[in-house]
Protein backbone atom coordinates (compact mmCIF):
# COMPACT_ATOMS: atom_id res chain seq x y z
CA UNK A 1 0.00 0.00 0.00
CA UNK A 2 1.20 3.24 -0.65
CA UNK A 3 0.89 6.75 2.29
CA UNK A 4 1.52 10.18 1.69
CA UNK A 5 3.27 11.90 3.97
CA UNK A 6 3.36 15.53 5.26
CA UNK A 7 6.19 17.72 7.34
CA UNK A 8 5.50 21.54 7.78
CA UNK A 9 8.25 23.79 9.19
CA UNK A 10 6.64 26.52 11.25
CA UNK A 11 8.23 28.82 13.32
CA UNK A 12 7.74 30.68 16.58
CA UNK A 13 5.05 32.95 15.26
CA UNK A 14 2.87 30.57 13.36
CA UNK A 15 4.50 30.81 9.89
CA UNK A 16 5.14 28.01 7.20
CA UNK A 17 8.64 28.18 6.47
CA UNK A 18 9.10 25.18 4.41
CA UNK A 19 6.42 22.21 3.38
CA UNK A 20 7.08 18.87 1.97
CA UNK A 21 5.37 15.69 1.24
CA UNK A 22 6.40 12.31 0.47
CA UNK A 23 5.26 9.08 -0.93
CA UNK A 24 6.27 5.58 0.89
CA UNK A 25 4.91 2.78 -0.95
CA UNK A 26 6.24 -0.26 1.03
CA UNK A 27 4.81 0.80 4.00
CA UNK A 28 2.12 -1.63 5.40
CA UNK A 29 -0.09 0.32 7.69
CA UNK A 30 -1.31 3.57 8.93
CA UNK A 31 -0.01 3.30 12.03
CA UNK A 32 3.82 1.96 10.63
CA UNK A 33 3.47 5.06 8.36
CA UNK A 34 2.56 7.45 10.90
CA UNK A 35 6.27 6.35 12.61
CA UNK A 36 7.99 6.54 9.66
CA UNK A 37 6.84 9.86 9.26
CA UNK A 38 8.62 10.45 12.48
CA UNK A 39 11.49 9.55 11.71
CA UNK A 40 11.31 11.39 8.28
CA UNK A 41 10.38 14.43 9.97
CA UNK A 42 13.58 14.19 12.44
CA UNK A 43 15.70 13.38 9.26
CA UNK A 44 14.68 16.33 7.57
CA UNK A 45 15.19 18.63 10.38
CA UNK A 46 18.37 17.44 10.81
CA UNK A 47 18.95 18.17 7.03
CA UNK A 48 18.02 21.54 6.98
CA UNK A 49 20.10 22.14 10.66
CA UNK A 50 16.95 23.48 12.29
CA UNK A 51 17.60 23.97 16.31
CA UNK A 52 14.68 24.14 18.94
CA UNK A 53 12.41 21.96 17.31
CA UNK A 54 9.25 20.61 18.14
CA UNK A 55 7.32 17.72 17.15
CA UNK A 56 3.67 17.65 16.87
CA UNK A 57 2.07 13.57 16.48
CA UNK A 58 -0.59 11.63 17.11
CA UNK A 59 1.42 9.16 18.61
CA UNK A 60 4.00 10.53 20.63
CA UNK A 61 3.54 8.49 23.95
CA UNK A 62 5.59 6.10 22.23
CA UNK A 63 8.79 7.78 22.20
CA UNK A 64 7.50 9.79 26.07
CA UNK A 65 6.06 6.77 27.50
CA UNK A 66 7.72 3.29 25.60
CA UNK A 67 6.33 1.17 28.83
CA UNK A 68 2.89 2.46 27.70
CA UNK A 69 3.32 1.53 24.39
CA UNK A 70 4.90 -1.73 24.45
CA UNK A 71 3.69 -2.78 20.66
CA UNK A 72 5.33 -0.26 19.60
CA UNK A 73 8.64 -0.44 21.31
CA UNK A 74 10.55 -0.63 18.03
CA UNK A 75 8.93 1.95 16.69
CA UNK A 76 9.69 4.34 19.74
CA UNK A 77 13.50 3.08 19.67
CA UNK A 78 14.25 4.10 16.34
CA UNK A 79 12.77 7.75 16.61
CA UNK A 80 14.72 8.29 20.02
CA UNK A 81 17.90 7.08 17.91
CA UNK A 82 16.75 9.45 15.60
CA UNK A 83 16.59 12.03 17.78
CA UNK A 84 19.80 12.19 18.92
CA UNK A 85 21.16 14.13 16.43
CA UNK A 86 18.42 16.56 17.32
CA UNK A 87 20.08 19.29 19.72
CA UNK A 88 17.06 20.66 21.35
CA UNK A 89 13.33 19.00 20.65
CA UNK A 90 10.78 18.46 22.06
CA UNK A 91 7.88 16.03 21.54
CA UNK A 92 3.82 17.31 21.62
CA UNK A 93 0.40 15.12 21.01
CA UNK A 94 -1.86 16.88 17.73
CA UNK A 95 -4.97 15.55 16.37
CA UNK A 96 -5.81 15.54 12.75
CA UNK A 97 -8.47 18.42 13.87
CA UNK A 98 -5.48 20.32 15.11
CA UNK A 99 -3.33 20.15 12.20
CA UNK A 100 -5.77 21.39 9.65
CA UNK A 101 -3.12 21.91 7.14
CA UNK A 102 -1.42 18.89 6.88
CA UNK A 103 -4.34 16.75 7.00
CA UNK A 104 -5.86 19.06 3.99
CA UNK A 105 -2.30 18.14 2.18
CA UNK A 106 -2.25 14.56 3.01
CA UNK A 107 -6.55 13.83 1.20
CA UNK A 108 -5.14 16.42 -1.66
CA UNK A 109 -2.63 13.58 -3.09
CA UNK A 110 -5.90 10.93 -3.44
CA UNK A 111 -8.66 13.65 -3.73
CA UNK A 112 -6.16 15.61 -6.69
CA UNK A 113 -4.29 12.97 -7.30
CA UNK A 114 -1.11 15.29 -6.31
CA UNK A 115 1.46 12.18 -6.00
CA UNK A 116 4.73 13.67 -6.24
CA UNK A 117 6.96 13.76 -3.34
CA UNK A 118 8.48 17.79 -2.79
CA UNK A 119 9.98 20.51 -0.97
CA UNK A 120 9.01 23.68 -0.82
CA UNK A 121 9.83 27.05 1.64
CA UNK A 122 6.78 28.78 2.78
CA UNK A 123 2.73 27.42 2.34
CA UNK A 124 1.12 25.94 -0.44
CA UNK A 125 -1.05 28.73 -2.24
CA UNK A 126 -4.15 26.89 -2.13
CA UNK A 127 -4.16 27.05 1.78
CA UNK A 128 -2.51 30.01 3.18
CA UNK A 129 -5.68 31.74 3.65
CA UNK A 130 -6.98 28.51 5.80
CA UNK A 131 -2.77 28.77 7.73
CA UNK A 132 -3.51 32.38 8.44
CA UNK A 133 -6.98 31.83 9.97
CA UNK A 134 -5.23 29.38 11.87
CA UNK A 135 -2.11 30.88 13.09
CA UNK A 136 -4.25 34.27 14.02
CA UNK A 137 -7.05 32.53 16.16
CA UNK A 138 -7.24 32.25 19.91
Amino acid sequence: MEYYLHLEIINSRGEVVLHSRRAFSWISSSVEAKFIGIVWAVESIGSHQMEKVIFASEIVGAVKRPRAWPSFRAYGSEIREALRRCTDWEMSAVSIVANKGAFLIAKSVTSEQKVQSYVASGAPNWLRDMIEEERCAP
